[in-house]
């Protein structure tokens, strides 16, 4: 008799109660840090996107320049160049500018900038977007050599 009324009076759950009160607190937990995760996945994920971009854009104003080096190209030459290799690597929305205007009485020597920028909206394809609204710039320079 005094076994049966320690067991009554215990405060252990029982057998099947031990774990509903664990999966609340699993679900909650759940709840509270799968938005957290869920943000730093794809924060991640659009960061390196960004980052793909920039450099997409860079190697190809940088193509771009080699080929204003030269002394025979024009600006029309570089930027059909530019977006050739643009396009060629999916990038949508791409701007070169060229200073000074490149043409055949250009001197040998003559320092040339070429500003490439694009606008991201139109190059990510997340369904979270933290870069909107930005435009990548880069400025590449050279000097204008002989034939």
């Amino acid at each position: 008799m005094r076994s049966q009324r320690y067991c009554e009076q215990s405060n252990r759950p029982r057998s099947g109660e031990k774990f509903a009160n664990r999966l609340g607190t699993a679900t909650v937990e759940v709840a509270v840090a799968l938005p957290v995760l869920i943000l730093l996945v794809f924060g991640s994920i659009e960061t390196a996107e960004f980052v793909h971009l920039k450099q997409d854009l860079s190697i190809c104003t940088y193509e771009a320049a080699k080929l204003a080096s030269r002394g025979s190209s024009t600006t029309s030459d570089v930027t059909a160049r530019f977006n050739q290799l643009m396009t060629a690597k999916g990038v949508n929305g791409a701007s070169l500018t060229v200073s000074p205007n490149l043409t055949s009485s250009l001197s040998p020597g003559t320092e040339i900038a070429l500003t490439a920028s694009v606008i991201t909206d139109s190059n990510f394809n997340l369904p979270m977007s933290f870069f909107n609204g930005q435009t990548l710039d880069t400025t590449v320079y050279v000097v204008r050599q002989t034939d």
